[in-house]
């Protein structure tokens, strides 16, 4: 290689090595980003109410009270999390609360997800294509459009008070149908056919191929129905009325008025059941995503 080659060759393993380090910054800067709210949540819930109120006790009069961000509490002080966790058992009771909603609408959502989903991947009946159109149809339409005729049924149904009015409503959910839909069409047909040829029903294909090929969607689908029901606010406030039964997401909206010195523990309360479940499902949940974009 002469000298004018090698020194192209230079210029251009310098300029990978440059567009690299660029890309390498800004994935670090977004990380940055987009951590930055957690950390500082985190870090804040170790501060006393005292200091509280001379950091951030002007919240109440908006943005123009804010004293600059506090990133390093003067003294690590317990005093929320055992107001939180010990003192004050109406707290961890909306957590409890919040997790019977939010699991009772994930485990009726699964049901009616993988049994429609399954007919509309793996059956082919008259209407099938009418019928899911109409589905993406109402998946599409904004919280607020639903929620005046699902107060109207409720209402006759004499459900709205209950628990039941928040669940019922999240466990028919149409986004549970089309996600698992897209990830079942994934599965390759010659497992199907396979299993009709051992003598498989339809039942059993479901149990014995459908669901095992389907984890990745079935994984993003609980990150998701989950996160969704575990951050409800209008439905509780709309069809629960009663303060006492709302669950820690209506609590949240409310805590700047009511507590704001525990402010920040309440809010590594909320985020941690979710935050543990997406950790768990978090390679399948991507799986399942890229299942339906592909589909």
């Amino acid at each position: 290689m002469n000298v004018d080659g090698k020194a192209k060759h230079l210029r251009r393993m310098s300029a990978a090595i440059f567009r690299q380090l660029f890309i390498y910054f800004l994935l670090v800067l977004l990380a940055a980003t987009i951590m930055f709210p957690f950390v500082f949540m985190f870090v804040n819930s170790f501060i006393g109410a005292d200091e509280f109120q001379r950091f951030y006790g002007g919240l109440q009069r908006g943005l123009n009270g804010l004293n600059p961000l506090h990133l390093v509490p003067e003294w690590i002080a317990f005093s929320g999390y055992h107001e939180v966790f010990l003192a004050q058992p109406d707290y961890l009771m909306r957590l409890w609360r919040s997790l019977f909603i939010s699991g009772s609408i994930l485990g009726g959502q699964m049901i009616v997800a993988i049994l429609g989903a399954y007919a509309f991947a793996c059956f082919r009946f008259p209407g099938r294509k009418v019928i899911f159109f109409c589905i993406i149809a109402l998946m599409m339409m904004p919280l607020q459009v639903t929620l005046v005729p699902n107060f109207i049924v409720l209402d006759r149904l004499g459900l709205i008070g209950s628990y039941y009015a928040v669940i019922l409503p999240g466990v028919f959910s149409a986004f549970g149908v089309f996600l698992l839909r897209q990830a079942m069409l994934s599965i390759p047909t010659a497992l199907f056919e396979a299993a009709r040829i051992d003598g498989a029903g339809s039942w059993r294909s479901l149990w014995r191929v459908c669901l095992p090929n389907s984890k990745p969607g079935l994984s993003a689908l609980i990150i998701l129905s989950f996160a969704d029901s575990w951050n409800m606010v209008e439905q509780p406030l709309v069809f629960l009325q009663d303060p006492l039964r709302f669950p820690l997401s209506v609590f949240l909206t409310q805590i700047n008025t009511m507590r704001p010195d525990i402010g920040f523990v309440a809010g590594i309360l909320s985020i941690l059941p979710a935050l543990l479940l997406f950790l768990y499902f978090k390679d399948e949940m991507v799986q399942g995503i890229e299942y339906s974009v592909i589909k």
